[in-house]
């Protein structure tokens, strides 16, 4: 997993997150810059802004592969508890580990990795509650973890409801002191987010709720995708994701038995796995990353199917031996020539930012850059301008944001650009990650920021990546910062 991270191209959304924890050196999320999620990931993460100074891209990346091997590690641990069998609890975790899903949660830097986790150690403590009458303490413990991962992402919510919705039917069974301390973790989990919220709540209410179901609508039918957001489309995008690795296998599995009569654990992980569906289907349109709250209890429930003779028979291996090698064919393609070929992208925006940081010391320049791709500019010496630490994501807005809502979340979109930059100009404009056009902005969005730059005498100054470059403030405008900083 750590080869993985280390050799997987840079992705898109990878800046928005690495920039959230770069950010918690200068304050918190929704109150002090915007953020697009719920924020239990830049706040557990806060301490690396400091301990990984100028190498934290790449920590965060090696955060991330840990993560996911601990969440491996808890569906193996979270099938025994369930009562599977050795064999079974490897198919399981076996399953999990080659998914795409998982192999591009552990090998990038967003925040797919904790919540994961988080809710696999939830379901093995739930687990455990179910098996043992002695396992009061338990109840918090898996309130207070499924609580925890829908304060690191949103998505986590419905399958950590469908636990609390299943104890609340078997309260019976389970006892109401069980069932209230489930409430009570679930309670403690969510503080994170309703403290913050408490702190800033227009801009927490926006970037948790408002962007997610405005922002990609807007966007792709701006570009002329609309076509993207309609259901036949996104139900083909579901069933080929689940398709890259063993998850459509074990969701068939599953569906064939759906009538017989099942144990309380089953059921458990049969109201997990329909909330898990639903939290994959309802973002548009649908990426790999969404199958996050689906595939632990998926791979949980298909664990408690693989001891039946078929999946011993040479037609059962065969089919969980196509859905891993299913899992591994993407990432193996994105990250296998540039192992080959010793090409670290992480090595190369390193090397990025070593040269900015000699350009703007050669320069005398200080204050803050403004890029749309925060995960080349973290581990510089000078700080990202907050108005930009969603990269391209808030930018690229033209409807969903007004200009007093941009500058009272501390954001920025293309139509204020101009307005807010003579307002406080940058030091630095780094760009070349956001090149490629779209219908929406046929030279790219860096274009906006370079015709800003180059009309204001910034001077262009080519990286060591060839594919970048940094315009640096000229004298003038550099002295007119400082009068007003």
């Amino acid at each position: 997993m750590l080869t993985v991270a280390a050799f997987r191209p840079i992705d898109h959304d990878e800046g928005q997150y690495v920039g959230a924890v770069a950010m918690m050196r200068f304050g918190l999320p929704y109150r002090d810059f915007a953020y697009l999620q719920t924020p239990l990931q830049p706040l557990l993460f806060a301490p690396l802004a400091w301990i990984a100074d100028g190498w934290l891209f790449p920590t965060l990346r090696a955060v991330n592969a840990l993560l996911t091997m601990a969440a491996t590690a808890c569906i193996w641990l979270a099938a025994r508890r369930a009562r599977a069998s050795h064999r079974a609890a490897a198919i399981a975790a076996a399953a999990l580990l080659s998914s795409h899903m998982l192999l591009f949660a552990g090998s990038v830097a967003r925040n797919d990795a904790l919540p994961l986790l988080l809710m696999t150690a939830g379901l093995t403590a739930m687990l455990t509650l179910l098996q043992d009458d002695r396992a009061r303490w338990t109840a918090l413990q898996a309130g207070l973890l499924l609580g925890a991962a829908a304060s690191a992402k949103i998505s986590y919510g419905l399958p950590a409801a469908a636990v609390g919705l299943f104890a609340l039917l078997h309260w019976r069974a389970l006892g109401a002191e069980k069932v209230g301390l489930i409430a009570l973790g679930g309670v403690l989990g969510g503080l994170p987010t309703v403290w913050l919220a408490l702190l800033a709540p227009e801009a927490a209410w926006f970037g948790i709720i408002d962007y997610s179901l405005k922002a990609p609508f807007e966007w792709r039918t701006w570009n002329g995708q609309a076509f993207m957001l309609d259901w036949p489309l996104s139900l083909a995008r579901l069933a080929r994701y689940l398709a890259q690795g063993c998850g459509l296998i074990a969701l068939v599995a599953i569906a064939l038995v759906a009538t017989r009569r099942r144990t309380m654990v089953e059921r458990l992980l049969d109201m997990v796995i329909i909330a898990g569906l639903i939290a994959a289907w309802l973002p548009r349109p649908i990426y790999v990353q969404y199958l996050g709250p689906l595939l632990p209890a998926l791979f949980l429930r298909f664990a408690l199917l693989t001891d039946v003779p078929f999946w011993h028979r040479p037609a059962g291996r065969a089919l969980i031996a196509l859905g891993v090698i299913a899992g591994l064919v993407q990432t193996m393609m994105e990250t296998g020539p540039n192992i080959l070929g010793g090409h670290s992208p992480l090595h190369i925006v390193l090397r990025d930012a070593q040269a900015l940081d000699r350009i703007m010391a050669s320069a005398a320049v200080s204050g803050a850059v403004v890029t749309l791709s925060p995960e080349r500019a973290v581990d510089m010496a000078v700080p990202i301008d907050r108005r930009f630490v969603t990269g391209s994501f808030l930018f690229r807005t033209r409807h969903i944001l007004t200009r007093d809502q941009a500058r009272a979340f501390h954001a920025t979109h293309f139509l204020s650009l101009a307005a807010d930059l003579e307002a406080v100009p940058p030091a630095a404009i780094l760009t070349g990650s956001e090149e490629q056009p779209s219908a929406a902005f046929p030279r790219g969005l860096d274009a906006v920021l370079i015709d800003w730059a180059r009309s204001h005498g910034y001077r262009s100054v080519p990286l060591p990546s060839g594919t970048h470059q940094l315009f640096v403030t000229p004298p003038s405008l550099a002295k007119r910062r400082d009068a007003q900083l």
